[in-house]
């Protein structure tokens, strides 16, 4: 083990060395400068020293020319080891063999070529100074100094040349900038982008016009003055040249350092708005394809509500009349039964078999029914509902709906706003969708209906842990009679009804699934401020209440449809005028002056529709009871769900003798009350 002193002004140069040599066991000195080394070698007096040459005050060389003439001869006769990244072993030869240099070993070398060095220095022991050549000393180190000066000097300025020529060719901005926030070089694109001079950008010129103020500023500076853990920062900028063109910049700030540490920054602008530009075209594009491929889907989606509520409309004409006269069917057959003109048996076996002609009749009603939702064509009436009662009201037949299996759970919003719907619409769409939720889930499972508010719509969440659907599903769940079931019935139409009952309160509804992940429907509707006053409903008058025999003018232009309602109202106790279009029942009307007590029209017929014929016999007949039949609300509701007779009675079709009879009887009581 030996005692060998480093001399290097770089400490981590030192420190390379110190950890090379603490592995074969040496006992490393540590000198930063020639004067340090000098003082050191009299107070440790090393076996070896391992200096660099170029070093700022006494150098390498003149270190040991003044350790060689030292009176202290222990210390002067050290072996001395040249370790340098900057001078040849021929440039040093010269010096070095005056002042009895052991070795020169170049720091590209393998370090296994110092560490046998030193061995070498070890094995030969002190330096015989007395063996010195004569040389005139200061001469050859001003030559040899000089040299590697004009060496250094040369390298200098090709490296700043390099520099220029890439700074001055780069696509980026670049500046140097101090720890004071000003820039000592800027290259010409750094002004180009910026669109200032180069003589307003260095300083801190550059500040300005990149526009940086308030934190932006403060973060800059802050990295240029070592504020916090972070040796760089990259943002994106937004300024505006003089003649208002807005460019985009990315920026990037990179701490410089020297061995004293923080020197300042090197600052990096990119000006990406093409690439800006480009991306803005790319979202535009997709936001484009995207709002056209829901263009496309709203307008599949219109085109089948149109045909599913046309096609609907005119099944409940022919529906009507099928259940209009299997009614009368069944009356007259158990009127001729208790009178003994049918025999007990047949007649009962015609009930039987036109039993189940009403039972069709009615699973094909709740089609039309579920058809019209889906085509925002039901007649509806909407009114301000509170959706927490409604929900908590219906939170047992919910369960029931969702199946045992699985649970039903409640997560109310507080102080919602009411909306407006038909309450009894909006319970069948939460039913259709708990159902399917159930149907999603045989095992059992969880559905949770969540309410919020926000602004001026609330929302209704519906969301369950099944297994979800696939892309190719999840788009087509809405369409009607679309469905992953091989069940029969009103397969298809849950969702879609659901649809339609939304959108026709004005709202909207959103279907989110991923395989795996449940599904959650989310329907959102427009508020209403404050709820309505509940409006009294009087007395209903059931089936069995005679008519005071009043005259009724019954327009429909289904022939079928036309005679049955006449029938109904006939066979309670009413006079009936018939006519199969406007301009039969206004000479009617006019005909048969004040007995006609009510007119009962239907809404859609060719020429003029109901709507027309109640406002002209209206103006005709001050006073006159109107009722509207319809199976089709296009012509009473708006595209909001209003209604565009206020204040009007409303009958759907298809209706039974009980439901139209109790119908007229309320309108008529209600008009004879005003």
């Amino acid at each position: 083990m030996a005692t060998v002193m480093v001399v290097d002004d770089v400490a981590a140069n030192r420190e390379i060395v110190r950890m090379l040599l603490g592995f074969r066991g040496h006992v490393v000195i540590e000198a930063h400068d020639g004067a340090d080394a000098l003082r050191l070698a009299h107070a440790h007096h090393p076996d070896v020293v391992v200096s660099d040459v170029l070093m700022p005050g006494i150098d390498g060389l003149e270190l040991v020319h003044r350790l060689r003439a030292d009176p202290d001869r222990e210390a002067a006769q050290a072996p001395v080891i040249f370790y340098t990244a900057n001078y040849l072993e021929p440039e040093t030869r010269p010096i070095a063999e005056a002042c009895g240099v052991s070795q020169v070993v170049l720091r590209s070398q393998d370090p296994d070529a110092l560490l046998d060095a030193i061995d070498t220095a070890l094995a030969g022991g002190p330096v015989d100074i007395s063996a010195t050549a004569d040389v005139d000393f200061a001469q050859a180190h001003l030559q040899t100094v000089n040299a590697k000066l004009i060496e250094k000097v040369r390298a200098l300025h090709d490296t700043e040349r390099l520099f220029e020529a890439m700074a001055v060719a780069s696509p980026v901005g670049i500046g140097i900038i101090d720890r004071h926030g000003r820039a000592d070089y800027v290259n010409p694109r750094l002004a180009e982008i910026l669109q200032l001079p180069l003589t307003r950008v260095v300083g801190s010129g550059w500040l300005a016009g990149l526009g940086l103020a308030g934190r932006d500023e403060d973060t800059v500076l802050g990295l240029l003055h070592g504020a916090g853990d972070d040796s760089e920062l990259r943002f994106s900028h937004r300024i505006t040249w003089p003649d208002g063109t807005v460019r985009f910049l990315r920026i990037h700030l990179r701490q410089t350092h020297d061995e004293e540490g923080l020197t300042g920054g090197v600052l990096m602008v990119d000006d990406v708005t093409d690439v800006a530009q480009a991306e803005e075209r790319l979202r535009e594009e997709s936001q484009r394809r995207q709002d056209d491929a829901r263009n496309r889907d709203a307008e599949r989606l219109d085109s089948l509500r149109r045909m599913a509520g046309g096609t609907a409309h005119d099944f409940n004409n022919i529906l009507g009349a099928i259940l209009g006269y299997t009614n009368l069917a069944i009356e007259t057959i158990t009127d001729g039964r208790d009178d003994g003109g049918i025999p007990a048996e047949t007649a009962e076996s015609l009930l039987g078999d036109l039993a189940q002609v009403v039972k069709g009749g009615e699973r094909a009603k709740a089609l039309t029914q579920h058809m019209l939702a889906f085509g925002r064509r039901e007649v509806n009436k909407p009114v301000p509902v509170k959706v927490n009662d409604l929900l908590e009201d219906q939170h047992e037949s919910l369960r029931a709906t969702a199946g045992a299996p699985c649970e039903v759970h409640l997560e109310l919003g507080r102080a919602l706003p009411d909306v407006k719907a038909d309450p009894v619409q909006l319970a069948r769409a939460l039913h259709n969708l708990v159902r399917n939720c159930g149907e999603a889930m045989p095992d059992g499972g969880t559905v949770t209906i969540a309410t919020s508010a926000a602004g001026d719509t609330l929302t209704i969440e519906v969301r369950d842990t099944g297994p979800g659907m696939p892309p190719d599903v999840r788009e087509r769940a809405c369409e009607p009679f679309f469905s992953t079931k091989s069940t029969t019935g009103t397969v298809g139409l849950g969702l879609s009804t659901v649809h339609g009952i939304v959108s026709q309160a004005g709202g909207q509804l959103a279907l989110q699934s991923e395989p795996g992940a449940g599904a959650t429907v989310t329907i959102t509707l427009p508020a209403v401020a404050g709820t309505a006053p509940a409006t009294p409903v009087p007395p209903q008058p059931t089936a069995r209440e005679a008519g005071g025999g009043e005259t009724l003018l019954v327009v429909d232009d289904e022939e079928a449809v036309l005679q049955v309602t006449a029938r109904m109202l006939g066979g309670a106790g009413y006079q009936v005028l018939t006519a199969p279009d406007a301009a039969e029942a206004l000479r009617l009307l006019e005909r048969h002056g004040g007995k006609i007590a009510a007119l009962v029209t239907d809404v859609v017929m060719p020429g003029m529709d109901g709507r027309q014929l109640a406002r002209i016999a209206s103006g005709r007949r001050p006073g006159l009871c109107v009722v509207f039949v319809s199976g089709y609300a296009e012509s009473l509701f708006d595209e909001h769900g209003n209604n565009l007779e206020p204040g009007s009675t409303i009958l759907a079709k298809p209706f039974d003798r009980e439901r139209l009879v109790s119908t007229v009887r309320t309108a008529l009581s209600l008009t004879q009350r005003s």
